[in-house]
C-alpha cells in the first residue's frame, strides 16, 4: 500500500436552493473527472441533487455547508459536511417506505432515492464542520470476458514479484476459477477493478511467479481499521506444499506491511493453504452455503508488533464476553460500560448495509444512533431474511460508547457476539452474527 493522496476537490456554499444547479454541477463535474462513466456519474449527480435540496428544507439558508468530492481510484467519495444537528437522515435506511398518507415520509423521499443511487454511505465526524454525511459511488467494470485460462503446471522454483496491471488481471482470474466464492472477495470477480483497487493504494499485492513466469500463487492486503491489516490468501494454482510459496507469500506481506503502523493482520478468508504457525485463532463464523448446510468459517490473527492496549466501550450484556476474549487472547484493554439511562437520543436510527450476495450475505453497521434501533435492526432482520440473506452480520465500533449501548438491542433481536477484530475500527469491532447462520 502507498502514501498516495486522493485528488480532492470541494465547494462551499450556503443551504439555498437558488444554488441547486451549482452543487450538482460540482458533483457532476469532479464525478467524470476522476473517472466515473456517465451514467455512473449521472447517478452520483441525482444523489448529490436529492441530498442538497433535502438539507436546503431541513435547515437555514444562512447555514454553510462544504461539499467535498474524491477521487478513490475505483470510486468517488463525495462528502457533506455540515453543522446543523436537527436533519433527519432516517430514509437511507434501505427498511425505508414512503407513505402517500405521511408527509414526512414524502419529505424523506428524496433520500430514499439517494441511497440507492450508491454503492455506500456512512457518516464522519469533521472538526471543523461537524457530522459529515459520505456518498460512495463506484465505477462501473465489465464483467470477465470468456478469456481461456493457461494452464498452471508445478513449478520447480519461484521469485516474489510485484504484478504490472495483466498479471495482476490474470491473476484475479485465476483467484476465481481456482476457489469458491468465500475464500474472496467479490471484487475478485472484475479483473479491472482489482487493478485499479491496487494502484489506488488502499490494496497491496504480492504473486509467486515461476521460471517461466506462469503466476503461481499470490496475495491481497488492504488495512481494516486504525491498526489492522486484512490478507486475503494465499492462493496457490496447482502447486506443492513443499515448496514454501504460502510461507514466502506470507513473508512478504509482513515483510511490506511491517514499515505501516499496522499493529496486527487479521485473516477473515483463509485458504487451506494458510501456513500453520503463523496466526492465531480470534474464532469462527457460520456461513449457509445452501438450505440446511452450515459450514464454520475460521478468522485469524498474528499480532505484528506489541499492542499497546486501548480504552473500549461495553454494555454490561457483551461484558463478559469481552473480557473473555481479551484474556484468551491476551489483549489489554480498559473496558468502560456503556448504557442508555434514560437521556434523550436522536429518534431515527440508521444502518449502512454491505452486501455480498454471491454469499448471501449482508453486513450492517450502526451510522447513527436512535430510539428505534430496536426495531429498525428487527425490519432489517425480516427483510433481509425474506430476501433469501442467511448470514446477516453487524458489527459495532467500541471505539463508539453508543454502538456498545446498541448490544440489547442485537441480543433481543436474534443476533450473539461470534469474535472480535482487534483494532479493526477506530478501537476493537466486535461481529455479531444473527442466529439464522448459526
Amino acid at each position: 500500500m502507498g502514501d498516495r493522496t486522493p485528488a480532492r476537490v470541494s465547494l462551499k456554499i450556503y443551504l439555498d436552493r437558488r444554488f441547486l444547479r451549482m452543487v450538482t454541477s460540482f458533483a457532476e463535474d469532479s464525478a467524470k473527472a476522476f473517472g466515473l462513466a456517465e451514467p455512473e456519474a449521472l447517478k452520483l449527480t441525482l444523489a448529490c441533487e436529492e441530498i442538497f435540496a433535502y438539507l436546503c428544507g431541513a435547515g437555514h439558508t444562512d447555514e454553510e455547508i462544504a461539499v467535498e468530492a474524491e477521487n478513490g481510484g475505483y470510486y468517488v467519495r463525495l462528502k457533506f459536511l455540515f453543522k446543523a444537528q436537527q436533519f433527519n437522515l432516517r430514509a437511507l435506511n434501505l427498511t425505508s417506505t414512503v407513505s402517500s398518507g405521511d408527509a414526512s415520509s414524502l419529505e424523506e423521499m428524496g433520500l430514499l432515492i439517494a441511497s440507492k443511487f450508491v454503492e455506500g454511505f456512512h457518516f464522519a465526524e469533521d472538526l471543523q464542520h461537524g457530522p459529515g454525511l459520505v456518498l460512495i459511488k463506484e465505477k462501473a467494470y465489465p464483467a470477465p470476458a470468456g478469456t481461456e485460462l493457461p494452464e498452471i503446471g508445478p513449478v520447480k522454483d519461484f521469485h516474489i514479484a510485484s504484478p504490472g496491471p495483466e498479471n495482476l488481471k490474470l491473476f484475479a482470474r485465476l483467484v476465481a476459477a481456482h476457489y469458491p466464492d468465500h475464500l474472496y472477495i467479490e471484487s475478485f470477480r472484475l479483473p479491472g477493478k482489482v487493478v485499479d483497487m491496487v494502484a489506488s493504494g488502499e490494496y497491496g499485492v504480492k504473486l509467486a511467479v515461476g521460471e517461466q513466469g506462469q503466476i503461481a500463487g499470490g496475495i491481497v492486503w488492504r488495512r481494516l481499521g486504525a491498526g489492522t491489516i486484512e490478507s486475503f490468501g494465499p492462493y496457490l494454482f496447482n502447486q506443492r506444499a513443499d515448496l514454501g510459496l504460502s510461507e514466502e507469500l506470507i513473508a512478504s506481506c509482513i515483510g511490506q506491511i511491517a514499515r505501516t503502523d499496522a499493529i496486527g493482520l487479521i485473516c477473515r478468508y483463509p485458504t487451506p493453504e494458510l501456513p500453520g504457525g503463523y496466526f492465531e485463532s480470534l474464532g469462527t463464523i457460520n456461513l449457509v452455503r445452501q438450505a440446511g448446510v452450515t459450514m464454520p468459517q475460521p478468522v485469524y490473527y498474528r499480532e505484528l508488533r506489541e499492542d499497546p492496549g486501548c480504552r473500549v466501550w461495553a454494555h454490561p450484556d457483551l461484558e463478559d464476553f469481552l473480557r473473555a476474549e481479551y484474556s484468551r487472547l491476551f489483549f489489554t484493554r480498559d473496558i468502560h460500560l456503556a448504557r442508555h439511562e434514560g437521556e434523550q437520543r436522536p429518534p431515527h436510527s440508521i444502518f449502512a448495509p454491505q452486501f455480498d450476495r454471491a454469499n448471501r450475505q449482508i453486513t450492517l453497521r450502526a451510522i447513527w444512533d436512535g430510539a428505534d434501533a430496536a426495531a429498525n435492526l428487527a425490519q432489517h432482520v425480516k427483510i433481509l431474511s425474506a430476501e433469501d440473506l442467511p448470514n446477516i452480520f453487524f458489527e459495532i465500533d467500541l471505539a463508539c460508547a453508543w454502538q456498545a449501548a446498541l448490544t440489547p438491542a442485537l441480543l433481543n433481536n436474534g443476533f450473539s457476539p461470534r469474535l472480535v477484530l482487534p483494532y479493526g475500527g477506530r478501537a476493537d469491532v466486535v461481529v455479531f452474527q444473527h442466529r439464522g447462520g448459526e
